[in-house]
């Protein structure tokens, strides 16, 4: 308000100055034509008609100028909110045994540490229609890990190049039977991602990617070092569009480094992804420690593994030139007992909350405030900038609003995990005595408190993301 009165104030002394000096011009010709021969008279008028035209250009260009100082005070209002607005989101997430954890994000290597997005003002009651989209971008946007240049379309990968050949050829043949399923293969040299998958004489190239790695070559030591890490990691989380700004695309998968290994080795860093790219089509220049590539790729690559995703190894290397070496490198036999443990740890949690979730749904249903609250985080939930008491109390006013409410749940997936924190996804169809019912995908968000897993955000999402 301050900067607009004075714009005001400026503009007011303006035009007074300027009608001051038209009302002065006016009287000194006045006096003057009592003293004018014909001659001076006629210089005298060519005087005043450019003296007019001067006054009424000046004027014009004062003009535009507030106009144009006015643009730019709105731009760079609307900007500076839009940056507070990011960083505000921006930030590390605390679980409730003041623990660091991340939950919306990559971590600072996976380019951005993010906290978990506040869930959007819908509620299951109000209805989602269908073909809604809520918006992206809940969390913060991080340090760019790539350039953004105009999305093009980027011609599709074809064989493996002649190059590389040795590296995959070595993997293809090298890998012992029953070691995986399908196996991952990052030649960072070559910036090519295989996707390797059982056949009868060994392992095929399923498809290949070309991919950006870390803005500096070799291999990962210290955080923060831009660099990608070298060795035998696996998939242990998956985000989807909703989770993810831009930055990274419509997907990402969360890889398990440090592992055992890089932590004996003190190498330290967090938040290795394979994920997409805010270039659209085609794949970035480089990150600050993930795997990138293009928007579709990511997408044909989420397709190719499916559901089984949890526990697919991924092997990165640093170059073709050293095929054998890092065939060699690689315990198959250690590889396969840690793919184990990593299914069977995820298979156990699976379960368990499944359950967990199955009896929230049931809980919902009984109508039952007392049960159903007891599900919930009550010191730290939040429904978008409710506080838990307003969330408990529209809830009991619809239990008793209602005769039945009914609430079924299909496709329950946990796709993060970690000691104190994880993330489950299933499908929702909501449903009450007077037909009011609504269809729609849901992201549960939990924390562990004194031991027992709570709910700590529960937020909808668009269906259309499981598929």
């Amino acid at each position: 308000m301050r900067v607009w009165d004075g714009i005001n104030r400026y503009l007011a002394f303006k035009l007074k100055d300027l009608e001051f000096r038209v009302h002065t011009w006016k009287r000194s010709r006045e006096i003057s034509r009592a003293y004018d021969t014909p001659s001076t008279r006629r210089q005298r008028a060519v005087s005043a008609d450019y003296y007019t035209f001067k006054l009424r250009a000046v004027a014009v260009a004062k003009v535009f100028g507030v106009i144009l100082v006015l643009f730019l005070l709105g731009f760079g209002v609307v900007k500076l909110a839009s940056l507070v607005s990011s960083a505000s989101t921006a930030g590390v997430v605390k679980g409730v045994d003041g623990s660091e954890v991340f939950a919306g994000g990559a971590g600072e290597d996976g380019d951005a540490r993010l906290p978990e997005p506040l869930p959007p003002e819908v509620s299951e009651e109000a209805g989602l229609p269908e073909a809604a989209v809520l918006p992206e971008g809940y969390a913060s946007a991080a340090p760019a890990d790539t350039v953004a240049v105009p999305a093009v379309a980027a011609p599709p990968v074809g064989p493996p190049p002649a190059s590389t050949g040795r590296l995959v050829e070595a993997f293809r043949r090298g890998v012992p039977q029953g070691t995986s399923n399908m196996l991952i293969l990052v030649d960072k040299a070559a910036k090519v991602m295989y996707m390797l998958r059982a056949a009868p004489d060994g392992l095929e190239v399923a498809r290949a990617f070309t991919v950006a790695t870390g803005e500096k070559e070799g291999r990962k030591v210290v955080e923060g070092d831009k660099k990608t890490p070298q060795g035998v990691y696996f998939i242990v989380g998956r985000k989807h569009r909703s989770e993810l700004t831009n930055l990274y695309g419509p997907a990402a998968f969360i890889l398990d480094y440090p592992n055992a290994q890089d932590r004996h080795e003190r190498r330290t860093g967090h938040g290795i992804w394979i994920h997409g790219s805010e270039r659209g089509n085609i794949q970035p220049l480089f990150t600050q420690g993930c795997v990138a590539t293009s928007n579709p790729d990511i997408l044909e690559f989420a397709a190719i593994l499916g559901r089984e995703w949890i526990g697919t190894p991924v092997v990165i290397v640093s170059g073709e030139e050293e095929a054998r070496a890092h065939l060699a490198s690689v315990d198959f036999a250690a590889m396969k007992a840690r793919r184990g443990e990593v299914l069977a740890q995820y298979n156990e949690r699976q379960a368990e909350f499944e359950k967990l979730v199955t009896d929230w749904a049931a809980a919902w249903s009984s109508r039952n405030i007392e049960t159903y609250s007891s599900f919930y985080l009550t010191s730290s939930f939040r429904e978008g900038t409710a506080s838990w008491e307003a969330f408990r109390d529209r809830k009991s006013r619809l239990f008793n609003a209602y005769s039945a409410i009914y609430v079924d749940l299909s496709n329950i997936m946990l796709t993060e995990y970690t000691d104190n924190a994880a993330t489950v996804k299933f499908n929702q169809v909501y449903n009450t005595n007077v037909g009011n019912r609504m269809e729609n995908a849901k992201r549960l968000i939990f924390r562990k408190d004194q031991g027992n897993w709570k709910i700590y955000r529960e937020i909808p999402f668009p269906k259309e993301e499981l598929l």
